[in-house]
């Protein structure tokens, strides 16, 4: 390679005019290796020109900047106080003087005496960050690997909060009530960014305005997501660097004790009467058998034994993906031989694309209205189930059972046999649950109000 050898000064080589075309090369009189290449262009890079192990090796160290002071240096720390490696700049061509480009030419060339190649490590790192997924990337194929197969009720549930909390919400999409869905406040958009750039003190940032803005239940619940998403890519081998949210706890949570009370329970019922007959029935179901909305939406006839009185919510149904094992209690066997005969698989049965009925907001937000009770959510029916169980004297173990038995590989037989002391506890509840209503858990539950209009 064809040179001409020149001291390095500030002045020398501002004076270097470009060649017409092609490049031209110099070679600094007092370092070795370090070379300044000038192009057609004007561009003026400095470069390291040694030979390893009888190959020759060229390192791009920077663009040579007529503009820095001669007495500039190598910053010797980073902005943290942590000690900066002047390695670091390989491949990111910096802004340099004569003085620092002597002093990179050093250190790479040092780096060359140990058997290192920065100028390969650096290659590798770009590859690999170029290889690097992205968040949307890496959640798709969590999605697509992790969560389908293993028949996750929350797949979609999870989808649609990366998409609110840590991606992007396509515009047009609504949500069950008919509102167009959108970015939550508190929000980020990291779908474009890569695991690796994602760092701790930006997701504890991310908890802090989600805390602030929207709640601390879903800022946890949005830690919990990219933290399993992390995991699961190392298990995979599919990304081996730093998981940002390890370190990072959860906030305390207050847990919601909110459950219809004795005195309530009479204007409930009273203001049920007027609701549509599904509706009526949905509600019934959810006192009767503590069991999820979504799972008393989606309710198969082939999933129930009306004449053993269980109900087997499927795994791929449930929150936890085991098969729950459900008792029917009396009200709740009147109800669902009142609604026989539909010829639907469903039994809420609707028009929608997934064939059964949705979230019923607004005719819950109507009873409400109706019956004057405020801060009551459709979730603390099954709560109510539970909470009244407990007054009618049931153990923790027995509660716990009714509001979702777990029986992944015992028989039919053998759940039969496991649920009768639920199916007791949950018919002592649902019957004091009626009887504080004014209502009998009879035939009479499929048409609450009758006993009243007969007494008037």
């Amino acid at each position: 390679m064809a040179s001409e050898k020149i001291e390095f000064t500030r002045a020398a080589l501002s004076a270097i005019t470009p060649p017409a075309k092609g490049r031209d090369y110099f070679r600094d009189v007092k370092q070795a290796g370090l070379l300044l290449d000038v192009t057609a262009s004007g561009t003026k890079a400095f470069q390291l020109y040694r030979k390893v192990g009888g190959k020759p090796v060229r390192a791009v160290l920077g663009r040579f900047d007529p503009d820095l002071p001669d007495s500039r240096e190598l910053p010797k720390t980073l902005a943290n106080g942590k000690p900066l490696d002047p390695l670091a700049y390989i491949g990111n061509t910096p802004r340099l003087n004569v003085r620092m480009a002597r002093a990179l030419t050093v250190a790479v060339s040092a780096a060359m005496d140990r058997g290192e190649n920065p100028v390969a490590d650096r290659r590798e790192q770009r590859r690999k960050a170029a290889e690097e997924l992205t968040l949307r990337e890496a959640f798709d194929l969590y999605y697509k690997d992790h969560l389908q197969p293993q028949g996750r009720r929350t797949a979609e549930e999870l989808q649609g909060e990366f998409a609110r909390y840590v991606g992007k919400v396509v515009p047009g999409q609504k949500k069950p009530r008919g509102k167009e869905r959108t970015k939550a406040p508190g929000s980020v958009d990291w779908e474009g960014r890569k695991l690796s750039s994602i760092k701790p003190v930006e997701v504890r940032k991310l908890m802090v305005s989600l805390r602030e803005n929207v709640g601390p239940r879903t800022a946890n619940k949005v830690l919990a997501l990219l933290r399993a998403l992390y995991r699961k890519l190392a298990e995979w081998r599919a990304y081996d660097g730093e998981n940002p949210t390890l370190g990072i706890p959860k906030y305390p949570e207050r847990e919601r004790s909110r459950f219809l009370k004795a005195e309530e329970l009479p204007k409930f019922f009273e203001a049920l009467q007027g609701a549509p007959e599904y509706f009526r029935h949905f509600v019934l179901l959810a006192i009767s058998t503590g069991a999820r909305s979504s799972n008393i939406q989606g309710m198969r006839w082939v999933d129930l034994d009306l004449h053993a009185g269980l109900w087997t919510v499927p795994g791929e149904q449930s929150k936890n993906g085991d098969h729950l094992v459900i008792p029917l209690t009396a009200p709740a066997l009147e109800v669902l031989r009142e609604r026989r005969g539909s010829g639907s698989p469903w039994v809420f049965p609707s028009y929608s694309a997934s064939g059964h009925m949705g979230h019923p907001a607004k005719p819950w937000a109507d009873l409400l209205e109706r019956a004057g009770l405020t801060d009551l959510r459709m979730h603390d029916l099954r709560r109510s189930l539970g909470s009244w169980a407990a007054i009618q004297g049931a153990s923790m173990a027995i509660i716990g059972q009714a509001l979702g038995h777990k029986s992944t590989d015992a028989t039919r037989i053998y759940a039969r046999l496991s649920v009768d002391p639920v199916r007791d506890a949950m018919e002592r509840a649902t019957s004091a649950i009626f009887a504080a209503g004014g209502i009998q858990p009879t035939a009479e539950v499929v048409d609450l109000g009758a006993k009243r209009k007969a007494k008037k």
